[in-house]
């Protein structure tokens, strides 16, 4: 789903003009050929789980073109904060079949193309939406349910009976998580940063249907249609790399840093504990952290359009009352609800494991160390904090 520059109208106008041609429809209609192209992953977040594109060719006046549902913008005004807010605007492109894919044989990925034999009547009807769609080419993305593959899923599973299934809402055994993770490493930031971000809607089990926000899964669906029947489908392999890309980090995995820092973080509060001190400034850091990662949970959750950040259940580590713990840490002497604040925390997180065991929501793995350790240092502090206290209380006294 690359940011493309392209400059094909003239493309499009001869398209626009040979659809409109005054000639005999049937002939006119026999001289198309439309297909699907499936793109393979790419190392790139961006690229890594595929692209798909529908290939027009039109034998008449020699025009090749691909219409790409992926086309966006970097440099758009407010491109960035319409992410965040679930509001990203992407555009349907027309570029020139050779350009489109030169550029992904460049970068060693697969192109697999399935052409959809259709009557006349239904090439015409396909062609005249997608050219329509040139006429307001911008829409809302939304990286589960409509996107550069939904919406040539959508399209031609309404329009035509090639790619109909009386099973295509039968629900599967995967879930979106699940089906996001086969194609980033649940050890990478890039899963991580999703996990966190993405709630409890991504562990249900989803249908066929639901399943094509994945190119390779819309490909998939595509082969098993030819092999019911072969006669309304037909699969080329226009380019097939040595090898498949994966997306990849050259980063430390996010496993080893956090089971670093929770090893780190576990030692440190041992010798707290020995030494009967309080580091506060790590506490300070760890509330400081959590609790602004809770505002993000919370406001991708109840503020933004993205559906899949509904029902995270990441606010139960990363809870954005933490914050109020930092004005509670830089006393002197924290306060008396500070104690029970922290067994929520604690309670919190029992409630976290026992939802990950029931499967309410998958945790990345990587912050299980995290959690673990944070565990030991909620527990320390509620330790030394009443002793602080009790000593406190008895030295008045005395």
């Amino acid at each position: 789903m690359k940011n493309y520059r392209f400059n094909v109208i003239y493309l499009f106008i001869l398209l626009f003009f040979s659809l409109n041609t005054k000639a005999d429809s049937k002939k006119e209609n026999e001289e198309f050929k439309i297909s699907i192209l499936s793109i393979g992953e790419g190392q790139s977040l961006a690229d890594a789980f595929g692209h798909t594109g529908i290939r027009i060719i039109d034998k008449k006046t020699n025009n090749d073109v691909v219409f790409n549902f992926g086309i966006y913008d970097y440099n758009a005004p407010n491109f960035y904060s319409n992410f965040v807010k679930g509001r990203p605007v992407y555009k349907l492109g027309v570029q020139n079949y050779i350009s489109f894919i030169n550029n992904y044989i460049k970068q060693d990925r697969y192109i697999i193309e399935h052409e959809i034999n259709l009557d006349k009547k239904t090439t015409q009807k396909i062609i005249n939406l997608l050219v329509k769609n040139l006429e307001d080419p911008n829409y809302v993305y939304d990286y589960l349910r409509d996107n550069c593959s939904t919406r040539v899923a959508d399209l031609f599973i309404k329009q035509t009976e090639q790619l109909q299934n009386t099973e295509i809402d039968i629900l599967t055994e995967n879930s979106y998580r699940e089906l996001i993770h086969s194609k980033i490493n649940e050890n990478s930031w890039g899963a991580l940063g999703i996990d966190l971000c993405l709630g409890a809607i991504m562990d249900r089990k989803i249908s066929i249907k639901e399943t094509l926000f994945l190119p390779e899964k819309l490909m998939q669906y595509l082969d098993s249609l030819i092999e019911k029947d072969s006669k309304s489908i037909t699969k080329n392999i226009i380019f097939s790399p040595q090898s498949s890309l994966l997306y990849n980090e050259n980063l430390p995995n996010p496993l080893l840093i956090n089971s670093l820092l929770s090893v780190l973080l576990i030692f440190i509060t041992f010798l707290n504990f020995k030494k009967s001190i309080w580091k506060k400034w790590i506490d300070i850091l760890i509330y400081f952290s959590s609790g602004t990662l809770g505002l993000l949970v919370i406001y991708l959750w109840f503020f933004s359009n993205h559906f899949a950040s509904a029902q995270n259940f990441n606010f139960l580590w990363a809870f954005p009352f933490n914050l109020i713990m930092v004005y509670a840490l830089l006393r002197k002497n924290p306060p008396i609800w500070a104690v029970n604040f922290i067994k929520l925390n604690i309670i919190l997180l029992i409630l976290l494991f026992i939802h990950w065991a029931t499967g309410v929501q998958k945790y990345n793995i990587t912050l299980l160390p995290i959690f673990i350790a944070l565990l030991v240092r909620y527990s320390y502090l509620i330790i030394h904090i009443n002793k602080t206290k009790n000593e406190y209380l008895h030295k008045k006294r005395g």
